[in-house]
């Protein structure tokens, strides 16, 4: 499987997404990321965006991705994802572009995140919310840092 990251108009990621998947017959994820949120005192558990303008690609051939569809920016790199990008675009088409909770440790440690769906990326912990069950966990795709705040539920150290 080849996989490949565009860079598009933020608003448009989910129009784009579904143009390339129906038009072109690629598999087109817009990633998600279900989140706890705190009504009322009650934990509610909702979808949002994950990675804003960020759209990945899977082909089981190679391909120049390169399409005449407004709002795509750029495609990533000068080709298909490599090495620690492909094992992330990887976790993310195993889980179909929707990520849930994850098992995390303290705040500065360097993480294995446990759940089969995050495929055994690593980050560190730089905040935790222990009353809202959150976390945000840093690490790197694209040669950048990113974080995102994820729910968590069990406490386990990278060993």
């Amino acid at each position: 499987m080849y996989a490949y990251c565009l860079f598009c108009e933020t608003q448009h990621c989910d129009m784009i997404a579904a143009t390339i998947s129906n038009v072109y017959h690629y598999h087109c994820i817009s990633p998600k990321i279900i989140q706890r949120k705190w009504v009322k005192g009650k934990a509610i558990e909702q979808s949002h965006d994950w990675l804003p303008g960020y759209l990945f690609l899977y082909s089981q051939t190679p391909i120049h991705p390169r399409f005449p569809v407004d709002g795509i920016i750029r495609c990533l790199g000068n080709s298909e994802l490599k090495d620690r990008d492909l094992a992330f675009a990887e976790m993310l088409l195993s889980c179909n572009g929707t990520l849930g909770s994850i098992q995390v440790a303290e705040v500065g440690d360097r993480c294995k995140i446990s759940d089969p769906l995050w495929n055994n990326m690593e980050g560190t912990i730089i905040k935790l919310d222990r009353g809202r069950k959150r976390c945000c966990v840093e690490f790197e795709f694209d040669h950048q840092k990113r974080s995102v705040w994820v729910g968590y539920d069990l406490v386990n150290k990278k060993g």
